[in-house]
């Protein structure tokens, strides 16, 4: 194995590892997270969220055991997608209250560069 085979294996364990502990972490924090209102101020129903969380865990571990990782990065894309819009809409958002949601806006599109790198390297 390459170096280069071996590093992108590497990042593409930490990215899904990533993803499956947010996960779990989300499952864990269930009744919390599914009572948080969007920016748009109404609440997801609860089989939604759910959703969302289940495809965090398998679009990580999809893409950090590598099976079928492009399809696993791309429903990390739309989980990311929803989230962002849902959640961390910058554009609502005045002064001080704009700031976190701006960082966490770019640290999704971030997340998605990645996904769309592993999508590319499975072709």
């Amino acid at each position: 194995m390459t170096l280069a085979v071996t590093l992108l294996l590497i990042g593409r364990i930490i990215l899904g590892l990533f993803f499956v502990i947010a996960g779990i972490r989300n499952f864990a924090n269930f009744a919390n997270a599914s009572a948080t209102e969007t920016n748009y101020g109404f609440k997801l129903p609860a089989a939604l969220v759910a959703l969302g969380f289940a495809s965090q865990l398998v679009g990580g571990l999809s893409v950090a055991l590598g099976i079928l990782p492009g399809w696993g990065a791309a429903l990390l894309i739309l989980f990311l997608i929803g989230a962002t819009s849902l959640f961390h809409n910058f554009l609502l958002f005045q002064g001080e209250a704009r700031k976190p949601h701006l960082y966490l806006t770019l640290v999704n599109s971030t997340l998605v560069g990645y996904c769309l790198m592993v999508i590319g390297l499975s072709l």
